[in-house]
C-alpha cells in the first residue's frame, strides 16, 4: 500500500504539473486558481492526491512508521521510471546511478532492519509532549529559514516540513484506530483536528519552501528528514524497533547513506527538478506522453 501511495503521487505530480502549464501565473493567484479548477487534469489529479493518501493511511494501519515513510521514498524511483517510459525522457548516468542508489539502498534497509510494530497504545500525555517537541522543532527550522541564502531558508523550510509530515503520518496511524469505531468516534477525537491543523501548517510552510529557494534544496531536506524522524517518532510513541546488534547498526547505517546519497542525486538531477519547474519553457510535459505520440501518428 506504501508502494501503491507512491505510484499515485507521482502521477498525481505530473497531473497537476499538466494542469498549470500555460496558467495565467505561475504565482499564488486567484487566476492560477481557476485556471487549476478549469482543467480537467488538474482535477483528476488532486484526487488521486487524495486517493494517495488513504493508501498511505490504510498503509500506517496495516504497518509500522519505520516501513512505510522509508519506502514512500520510492516516489523518486517511480517518478524517474515514468518519465522513462511513459514520456520517453533520455536518462543520464547520473540518473541511473542515483536511481540505484536509491532503490538498493532503500531494499537493503528494510531487508537488514527487520522492522517491528510496536504494541504500545499512547496516551494523550505522551502525544502532548510529542506535539509540543516536534512543535518547537519546527518552528526554529522555520525561524533558521527566515534569513540566509536562497538555498539555506528552502533547506530550513523543507526540513521543517518534513518533521511536521512525520508528526501527520503518526497522528494518521492513530486516527485510522478511531476509524475502526465508526465515524462518529472519529470526528469526536481530537486526531482528525490535529491532523487538520498540523497538516494545513506543514503544507503552508512546504510551499513556502518551494517559493524561497531552490527546488532541490527544499525536496532534499523534505523527502530525507521524513524517514529518519518517522522512526524516531514510532520508537516513541507505538514502540517500534529495528533490528538491533553492533552488525546490524552498521548495515542498517550504511544502507541508509547510500539512500540518502541516491536521493540526493535525484533531488539535483534537472530531470526530477524539471517536472516541478515553474517556468513552462523549462518543461512541457502536454503532448509528450504515449497516449499524445499515438494521436499524432494517427
Amino acid at each position: 500500500m506504501a508502494l501503491v501511495a507512491s505510484l499515485a503521487n507521482v502521477v498525481s505530480s505530473v497531473m497537476q504539473r499538466l494542469g498549470v502549464e500555460n496558467a495565467p501565473s505561475s504565482g499564488p493567484s486567484m487566476g492560477l486558481v481557476r485556471h487549476m479548477i478549469q482543467r480537467p487534469v488538474w482535477l483528476a489529479g488532486f484526487v488521486i492526491m487524495f486517493l494517495a493518501y488513504c493508501a498511505q493511511a490504510v498503509a500506517l494501519h496495516l504497518g509500522s512508521l519505520n516501513v512505510v515513510q522509508p519506502v514512500l521514498v520510492s516516489e523518486w524511483v517511480l517518478l524517474v521510471l515514468v518519465l522513462w517510459l511513459w514520456y520517453a525522457t533520455p536518462l543520464r548516468a547520473r540518473d541511473l546511478v542515483a536511481t540505484f542508489a536509491t532503490a538498493s539502498g532503500l531494499a537493503a534497509f528494510l531487508a537488514v532492519s527487520s522492522p517491528r510494530d510496536g504494541t504500545r497504545v499512547p496516551s494523550n500525555a505522551l502525544w502532548l509532549v510529542l506535539g509540543l517537541v516536534v512543535g518547537a522543532v519546527v518552528l526554529a527550522l522555520v525561524v533558521a529559514g527566515s534569513r540566509g541564502p536562497s538555498w539555506w531558508r528552502a533547506l530550513a523550510r523543507g526540513a521543517g516540513a518534513s518533521v511536521g509530515f512525520s508528526l501527520v503520518a503518526a497522528i494518521t496511524k492513530s486516527m485510522t484506530n478511531e476509524l475502526l469505531s465508526g465515524w462518529g468516534a472519529l470526528f469526536g477525537s481530537w486526531q482528525i483536528y490535529a491532523l487538520a491543523l498540523v497538516g494545513t501548517a506543514s503544507f503552508v510552510i512546504m510551499q513556502s519552501a518551494f517559493q524561497v529557494g531552490p527546488f532541490a534544496a527544499s525536496q532534499t531536506s523534505l523527502i530525507l528528514m521524513n524517514p529518519f524522524v518517522s522512526i524516531v517518532i514510532g520508537a516513541i510513541a507505538f514502540d517500534e524497533s529495528l533490528r538491533g546488534g553492533a552488525l546490524f547498526r552498521t548495515l542498517e547505517v550504511a544502507s541508509l547513506l547510500v539512500m540518502v546519497v541516491g536521493v540526493i542525486g535525484l533531488a539535483t538531477s534537472p530531470l526530477v527538478a524539471s517536472v516541478h519547474a515553474e517556468d513552462d519553457h523549462g518543461h512541457h510535459l502536454a503532448g509528450r506522453g504515449r497516449l499524445a505520440r499515438r494521436r499524432e501518428a494517427r
